[in-house]
């Protein structure tokens, strides 16, 4: 008898010979309920945002919601900006849904889906450093700009990290180790923020 048998038995509990299985089904089950929590919890908090923006900017008080001098950014960036995740959310969702039958192509995709992360990484800090407005200048608009747009990176740069973590676990010789649930269910979160990156695009640039 195994000493932690033997331990559960000498206070009266039944002895626990063996824990139960890892299966696919219960990893595929415990990404599902965790990845949707996830994003729930991040609805409420991009609301919060969107609460903010249309909040302040139907107070306007004293007009200061966009004051001299502040005008909306760059149109094109922003665009670029949502077109890069958008693109690397679409080629890791290539990638996830062939990592159990094409391998060395689900590595492939995930690379790019990288690559394109970081191009938007790049081509957003290019627009915090290029605004059409001095962010100390005060008022409701560049505050909400900063913050949800910040909000927003923070999340793409965690993302990416998550799927560097998916690449790290794939063997150099195209053998991918990667959890074909986590992968599929990672591919969601990403849609999603893509999503939320299309919406505050539309919002914060032309409302």
């Amino acid at each position: 008898m195994s000493p932690r048998a033997y331990s559960d038995q000498s206070r009266g509990m039944p002895a626990l010979e063996r824990l139960p299985e890892w299966t696919p089904e219960v990893d595929a089950r415990l990404a599902r309920v965790g990845i949707w929590v996830w994003i729930g919890a991040d609805v409420t908090f991009f609301a919060a945002w969107f609460f903010a923006f249309f909040y302040l900017r139907a107070l306007n008080n004293n007009n200061d919601w966009m004051a001299a001098g502040v005008t909306h950014p760059t149109r094109a960036i922003g665009a670029a900006i949502f077109l890069l995740f958008a693109i690397s959310a679409g080629l890791f969702w290539v990638g996830a849904r062939s990592v159990v039958s094409q391998r060395a192509t689900a590595l492939i995709f995930f690379w790019l889906a990288l690559a394109a992360g970081i191009a938007c990484f790049v081509v957003q800090i290019y627009e915090f450093r290029n605004l059409g407005f001095d962010p100390q200048m005060g008022g409701g608009y560049p505050s909400v700009f900063i913050g949800m747009k910040g909000a927003w990176l923070i999340q793409v740069v965690g993302s990416m990290l998550w799927l560097a973590s998916n690449i790290a676990q794939t063997k150099p010789n195209g053998d991918v180790t990667v959890r074909p649930a986590s992968a599929t269910f990672f591919g969601y979160f990403l849609v999603f923020l893509a999503g939320i990156g299309l919406i505050s695009y539309v919002v914060l640039y032309f409302v």
